[in-house]
């Protein structure tokens, strides 16, 4: 997510690939971590989802009558999650979020930051609305596996043949048509063709990924006075998970980083 546009991917192609009532699935699609912090969470809690996409986690959080609001570079994800789901949300950029500091108890970010122009940016605008001692999911694509090397073949040769719009019924019956049977298979009949499809594009076709390594997340911690309480590489994945805690600003070094200059020399002349 960047800057805005009149018709964004995501548009194009919603992350959409499970049943809208598939509520009673959160274990087969949502990742352990994220689970967990869900049925952790106290009702009263106010759960940011950033990239929120169809409402696949909104869903879940509904199902559990706790407070959430999300978030979607698209317009058309949005207007589905609203629908299906009847919970608030808002257009935004995931650079220049719509919520003040400190706002939410809990931000999720599942799958979002690494297509954005500025995964740091992002990363700290994300922090930025979470309260101290609030927690945020952070789930990116990995630098190792398997995924990187699909992403940029095949996965360049698929992008540059429908950039010609005479390639595309080729794309879909080399590509797509096996992608899907693969993942009729596996699902044991469950995936359509629609959801199967929506996940090609968004594996495939995708114009920008990001893969981020463990440390890169803990030095971003390190910068944002945050830490990681749980890590889950998330075998056999394309993903790994990170759950972050925003750290509470009640050490000195915090309040001489909120201090001016002027306060901090006036404090100075006042100590004996």
């Amino acid at each position: 997510m960047g800057t805005p546009e009149s018709v964004t991917f995501y548009d194009q192609h919603p992350f959409d690939w499970i049943p809208a009532d598939a509520s009673g699935e959160i274990d087969s699609v949502v990742s352990r971590p994220l689970v967990d912090l869900i049925q952790s969470l106290d009702v009263e809690s106010l759960v940011l989802d950033i990239g929120c996409g169809p409402g696949r986690v909104l869903g879940f959080l509904k199902k559990r009558g706790i407070r959430c609001i999300g978030l979607d570079r698209s317009r058309v994800s949005l207007s589905l999650a609203i629908k299906r789901y009847d919970r608030p949300g808002a257009v935004g950029d995931n650079l220049h979020l719509p919520f003040a500091d400190r706002t939410a108890d809990v931000v999720i970010s599942d799958g979002v930051i690494h297509h954005t122009e500025d995964p740091v940016t992002a990363f700290t605008e994300n922090l930025r609305i979470l309260k101290p001692g609030g927690r945020m999911y952070l789930a990116v694509y990995k630098p190792g596996g398997r995924y990187p090397m699909l992403y940029k073949f095949p996965g360049g040769l698929i992008r540059g043949s429908l950039s010609r719009r005479w390639s595309e019924p080729f794309v879909t019956l080399f590509f797509q048509v096996p992608y899907y049977v693969i993942h009729f298979l596996r699902s044991r009949g469950k995936r359509t063709w629609s959801g199967a499809r929506n996940l090609f594009y968004d594996y495939f076709v995708t114009p920008r990924v990001a893969f981020l390594p463990r440390r890169t997340i803990e030095e971003w911690c390190e910068k944002q006075q945050a830490h990681i309480v749980r890590y889950e590489e998330n075998r056999g994945q394309n993903v790994h998970s990170f759950l972050v805690e925003k750290e509470e600003p009640n050490n000195r070094c915090d309040l001489i980083k909120a201090g001016t200059l002027e306060e901090l020399v006036e404090e100075k002349r006042e100590t004996p």
